[in-house]
């Protein structure tokens, strides 16, 4: 019995000492993997036409709604229209409709033609709320032309809707897309062209906000 037993505790000894240096390789590779690259996206600076009228109407930014998918903080690639995927490695700084409120609210404040912008949340009371739908912020791939490859292109398609604070019915609605194709492949590069693909669509957005405030809510003359 005691032979019976010593080899059954050095069969479990031995399991063991095999084991150990596969756990120990896993923890190390888990200790090992390199934290994803983060990156962020910058306000567009609008220019405004000159002799454009001030707003006298305070714009509250509320997060855009949308889908799951975009809802993250994960760069969403699209290889082709009925697939999402993400980049390896690679995230924005916030969620992206968090990223793009904050963003929105910065723009409005470059035009230097609004009394007040500002984010959710803060408690003040506004004149107008802008709101709307991210109905698209992926890279895709372009349809390749002739005998040329196909590259990577920014796509951003926002719905947006203006409102009045007080009863929040619908001052103004339009859409508003972007398509920047990237330089290369390179994820720098990517997100460069979200980059200006976001710029682009925040100005016009920016621009009409003022156009459509002043409209809703005409500055007093002095």
């Amino acid at each position: 019995m005691a032979v019976i037993g010593f080899g059954k505790f050095c069969r479990a000894a031995g399991l063991l000492l095999a084991l150990a240096p596969l756990g120990g390789c896993a923890l190390a590779n888990v200790a090992s993997e390199p934290p994803p690259s983060l990156y962020v996206l910058t306000a567009a600076a609008p220019v405004v036409p000159e002799g454009a009228a001030a707003a006298a109407a305070q714009v509250v930014v509320e997060p855009f709604t949308a889908p799951a998918a975009i809802d993250t903080t994960r760069i969403v690639f699209q290889p082709s229209p009925n697939e999402i995927k993400y980049y390896a490695g690679a995230r924005w700084s916030d969620r992206a409709p968090r990223m793009i409120a904050a963003l929105t609210v910065e723009t409005l404040h470059r035009t230097g033609r609004f009394p007040a912008a500002i984010g959710a949340g803060s408690g003040a009371r506004m004149d107008l709320a802008l709101t709307g739908d991210i109905r698209q912020f992926a890279a895709m791939r372009s349809a390749a032309q002739g005998f040329g490859a196909a590259t990577t292109e920014a796509h951003v398609v926002f719905f947006v809707r203006l409102l009045r604070a007080s009863d929040r019915a619908i001052v103004a609605s339009r859409e508003f897309t972007a398509t920047v194709p990237s330089a290369s492949g390179k994820m720098t590069d990517i997100v460069a062209a979200y980059d200006a693909a976001l710029g682009q669509v925040l100005a016009e957005i920016a621009l009409w906000t003022l156009d459509e405030g002043a409209k809703a809510f005409p500055k007093r003359p002095s």
